[in-house]
């Protein structure tokens, strides 16, 4: 054995897990508060506060915000701070058209190239549930729709189609936030998915294509009925 190896220190070759940085870490507390809209749209935001909740200077709680405005998240005004972006039914228009597009492509290509291990998958993901009067069950509810549907996906073998889509349903998260907390959707996103996951099944991609627009278009009308008949969350404007 040579004086190089004798002397390499143990652990030496093996990946080390990446730290996260403070302003990773902020990043991803209020990326994660301004989604669920723990923090409400339209809310104001002060560095000097964010650095005292999480117990750290300004520069990362600035680089955390800068990185959420670019996200579209945040919005800056001179001399007066910071804000969480509004939503409004135009955004969710403008999102649910881009994604009900790519979501048909990917269902589409996905019903030649889904494996019955991925098919299995969907369909648990397709029963999840939650109780309307707990958040973190709700918070969960989310995370398997975005799974669900991130997994179809990934089926279309596509790695830009599905980063494409990635993004539009990460920036229409908020909207499912405020709309499954109005109305119990459990049933309505049950049968809808285990519909999908048969279609799928079924290996038509034409079918496969009409029932992602059909879903998209379901849950665009449920939101816009929901959020527009509550006048009491002030949170989404025209």
């Amino acid at each position: 054995m040579n004086e190089i190896a004798q002397s390499a220190p143990r652990g030496a070759g093996k990946t080390r897990p990446k730290r996260q940085s403070l302003t990773e870490k902020v990043y991803a507390q209020l990326r994660r508060e301004i989604l669920s809209c723990t923090l409400k749209p339209g809310a104001d935001l002060s560095e000097a506060e964010l650095a005292a909740r999480f117990d750290v200077s300004k520069t990362p709680v600035r680089e955390a915000l800068a990185a959420l405005r670019l996200d579209g998240l945040i919005r800056t005004f001179p001399r007066r701070g910071y804000q969480v972006a509004p939503i409004t039914f135009g955004d969710m228009n403008e999102l649910f058209d881009v994604r009900t597009i790519l979501e048909a492509g990917a269902a589409e290509m996905a019903t030649t190239r889904i494996t019955d291990e991925e098919l299995a998958a969907l369909g648990e993901l397709a029963a999840s549930n939650y109780d309307v009067t707990a958040q973190t069950t709700l918070a969960d509810f989310i995370a398997n729709n975005r799974r669900f549907h991130l997994a179809i996906a990934r089926a279309s073998r596509n790695e830009r189609l599905y980063q494409m889509l990635e993004r539009q349903i990460d920036e229409l998260e908020r909207f499912f936030y405020l709309g499954a907390t109005l109305r119990d959707v459990n049933t309505e996103t049950n049968e809808e998915h285990k519909e999908i996951v048969d279609v799928l099944a079924s290996r038509d991609p034409e079918a496969a294509r009409q029932i992602m627009i059909r879903h998209n278009d379901v849950t665009r009308k449920g939101l816009i009925t929901t959020l527009a008949s509550s006048p009491s969350f002030g949170t989404v404007s025209l």
